[in-house]
């Protein structure tokens, strides 16, 4: 009688399953790595996605993990380390701070292998201190992983200069553990041909949209800073009709899209912004739109927005920082502006909004393919499962 081979086992530890970019890549990575013959396991607190690990049949353990209280880390490192035994892990791969100090410790107990994957920049200051050193320690501990993926370069840069021994460079140890993997987009679920005329009507009338009318959107949370007052600002300086949806979700941050939809009236905007709440439909939103706008104030770790408009080959405009300088090249599958010019913004965007049908249909079709090429799901499932092999050969 054969004795069955025991497959790899791969447990990810992410704060929960809400929605988010975060959450998607973790389920992307946990359906590929069960397609590649890996065991999967998902821990976190739970939340709406657990489902569609269990419609994939991938095992999901709910535990506190996104707590930030000190004696709840404490405590989820015996839990981490009997799970690891329980289910015999190979690797731990950690997306957040908070679970980090937990598996850090579980790991060092135990032989599984820990990865850690930087979503942000994480920040440093506290107070008076622009650099706080405690929260700087706090940050810190997703250096100590056998291997660290960065979501793009502009973090890989971020890490180095900013978590250097006093000051000294980073360890070139450390260095050559980071791995720069971009976020990817699922292509066959942003995909225009895809796109039926009745999901697109159900969004033009939930939304109660014009139908002689140009419309432009901005996908962002309500957050100060994605960008909507720099965009209000542009719109004000556009000379011709459009409509333009502000479309996100105001979870925590009730107070702030009020602001916002004070400053839609205040600008005399009433009849051309639209504020709507969370879309389940983003591809189907992308789809009516004619331009899509990325207008964040302060760099995006990676700014998924950006390849999923693209994606979908829709006029895509963004700030030159963070991510996006990574993911759109300037002029040929979309364009970029500076993050304080609202002129430069409502130019491109009237520009963009006057393009002829060709016009949009060739930028459209140079975004996909670019997409195609260089930020598909399936390359960052590769360059992440490859990190794992790379561990447990």
């Amino acid at each position: 009688m054969t004795q069955e081979i025991k497959k790899t086992v791969v447990m990810q530890i992410l704060p929960a399953l809400e929605n988010g970019g975060v959450e998607r890549g973790a389920i992307d990575i946990a359906k590929s790595l069960k397609k590649e013959g890996f065991e999967p396991i998902v821990v976190s607190k739970g939340g709406v996605l657990v489902y569609q690990l269990r419609e994939a049949g991938i095992n999901h353990i709910t535990l506190p993990v996104a707590s930030k209280n000190p004696f709840r880390i404490f405590l989820n490192i015996k839990k981490i380390v009997k799970i690891i035994e329980q289910y015999q892990v190979d690797v731990v791969h950690v997306r957040s701070r908070a679970p980090m100090w937990s598996a850090y410790f579980a790991c060092k107990k135990t032989s599984a292998k820990l990865v850690a994957t930087v979503h942000g920049t994480y920040s440093l200051s506290f107070g008076k201190w622009k650099v706080f050193p405690l929260k700087k320690h706090y940050n810190s501990i997703m250096l100590r992983a056998d291997r660290i993926i960065a979501v793009s370069n502009f973090i890989k840069d971020y890490l180095v200069q900013n978590y250097r021994l006093k000051n000294q460079d980073m360890p070139a140890e450390i260095v050559e553990k980071i791995s720069v993997i971009q976020r990817g987009v699922d292509l066959r679920y942003f995909d225009l041909s895809k796109i039926s005329q009745s999901r697109i009507v159900n969004l033009i009338n939930e939304w109660h949209l014009p139908e002689d009318r140009k419309i432009i959107i901005l996908p962002a949370r309500f957050t100060s800073w994605k960008g909507h007052e720099f965009l209000i600002d542009a719109l004000k300086k556009i000379d011709r009709d459009y409509c333009c949806v502000m479309v996100g979700s105001d979870h925590g941050h009730k107070t702030y899209r009020k602001k916002i939809e004070t400053s839609v009236v205040e600008a005399g905007l009433s009849g051309k912004v639209k504020v709507v709440g969370l879309c389940k439909d983003m591809p189907a939103a992308y789809a009516l739109s004619h331009v899509v706008v990325s207008a964040s104030v302060k760099p995006e770790a990676f700014g998924r927005v950006a390849i999923e408009a693209q994606a979908m080959k829709r006029v895509t405009i963004a700030t030159k920082i963070g991510g996006a300088l990574e993911t759109i090249i300037d002029g040929k599958t979309g364009f970029l502006v500076d993050s304080t010019d609202s002129s430069e913004l409502a130019r491109l965007i009237e520009n963009a909004l006057n393009f002829s049908e060709e016009k949009s249909s060739e930028l459209g079709q140079a975004a996909r393919s670019h997409i195609e090429q260089n930020f598909s799901n399936e390359k960052m499932c590769r360059d992440t499962i490859a990190i794992y092999r790379s561990l447990v050969a």
